[in-house]
């Protein structure tokens, strides 16, 4: 059993990513904005997010980049309707463990939080900022 987050905007999508996760025997809290959802994830650091790619106000590519920095060990699995490769590729880099399309069977889900669960632990680790400074100049 695992705490996993779910954020997502549609009230429908939010209540069967749950129920799917529940019904596998996982302890689920569900937040249908991604401010709320990412201080959850701030507080519990849990072991799956399930993040929906556009909630409105706030990018769920944001929310995972910013999952990489507040808890390194939570998984993020990005689940949305937006297919674009550019988009797929991007959730990758900032450190998404897989991505699921909607619409989704039950069953893609949970196999997706079962490998996030399981798979194995070579994510890269959170990008580092690099800082140069350089020698002041003699007059």
């Amino acid at each position: 059993m695992a705490n996993i987050v779910v954020i997502d905007d549609h009230p429908p999508i939010l209540k069967l990513m749950a129920t799917v996760c529940r019904e596998q025997g996982h302890e689920v809290m569900a937040y249908d904005n991604g401010v709320a959802g990412l201080e959850a994830i701030r507080e519990l650091a849990p072991a799956v997010a399930l993040v929906d790619r556009r909630l409105g106000a706030v990018d769920g590519l944001d929310i995972v980049r910013q999952v990489r920095e507040l808890s390194p060990t939570t998984r993020c699995v990005m689940v949305t309707g937006c297919t674009e490769t550019s988009d797929i590729v991007l959730a990758m880099r900032r450190g998404a463990y897989d991505y699921i399309t909607k619409p989704f069977e039950p069953e893609q889900l949970a196999a997706a939080v079962n490998e996030a669960l399981t798979g194995p632990d070579d994510a890269p680790p959170p990008r580092q900022k690099l800082v140069i400074v350089y020698p002041k100049q003699a007059a």
